[in-house]
């Protein structure tokens, strides 16, 4: 299972915590799944996961055009794709109800967003951050 790591702060304390409760509301959801509460969190998690993808998204984008970030625009692609995701989960809702499918298919979702996302192009963007201020 994918943890958070102090590694994963981009040095923005507002984004940073952001990423930490989207890998707590991960873990919540994951437990949820053993613990029989898996209905009632998946709702919970994905009212979380449209906030997050409204508000984080727009910060983290406007952060990165303010220091001209180069990979601004593939950055920007990765959030469309995620809400696009986000979308189809929404979608399935609305159409099938909560169902255990849904529930795992929102958790590999989310997983795979804070390997690839998180971990990854975050961590990158932390770099060049990093850099300019040196």
């Amino acid at each position: 299972m994918v943890v958070w790591k102090d590694e994963y702060l981009i040095g923005v304390e507002q984004v940073d915590r952001q990423h930490r409760e989207l890998f707590a509301r991960f873990h919540r959801l994951m437990d949820a799944l053993t613990g029989g509460t898996a209905r009632h969190e998946l709702l919970e998690t994905i009212a979380f996961l449209e906030s997050y993808a409204e508000n984080h998204f727009r910060e983290e984008e406007a952060l990165q055009q303010e220091c001209h970030y180069p990979d601004a625009g593939f950055h920007r692609m990765a959030h469309e794709t995620f809400r696009r995701q986000l979308g189809d989960i929404t979608a399935a809702l609305a159409a099938q109800g909560v169902t255990n499918l849904l529930v795992i298919e929102t958790g590999r979702t989310l997983f795979q967003w804070l390997v690839d996302h998180v971990c990854g192009m975050d961590r990158e963007f932390a770099s060049y951050l990093q850099q300019r201020v040196k």
